[in-house]
């Protein structure tokens, strides 16, 4: 087993209901391409390094999840590309599981 880390940036401007729609949509894609979610941790809204399509401030999250096909991880970014209100995203893989933060 695989696992991998994916951070991706949403559209600043974005009501909550239409920010909960695109994570169903990951949850779903990675599911469909034979992976499990871990974690999906919301960072919060930040100032971006550089502009990306005229924002400066964007919504983080972090998703984390297992898998043992190895295209997941290209053919997820591939995905997020092309979706709309997904500004950017990058993937780096994890040497171990990550750990599961427990609710207070």
């Amino acid at each position: 087993m695989r696992y991998y880390e994916n951070l991706f940036i949403i559209h600043p401007n974005y009501e909550q209901e239409k920010i909960d729609r695109i994570l169903t949509e990951v949850k779903e894609e990675i599911q469909r391409q034979n992976g499990n979610v871990i974690v999906l941790k919301d960072w919060g809204k930040r100032k971006l390094a550089y502009p990306i399509d005229k924002q400066r401030y964007g919504q983080y999250y972090l998703v984390q999840y297992e898998t043992d096909n190895t295209e997941l991880p290209k053919a997820l970014e591939r995905w997020m590309r092309m979706k709309t209100g997904i500004l950017s995203c990058i993937t780096v893989r994890l040497k171990e599981r990550p750990k599961v933060e427990e609710a207070k």
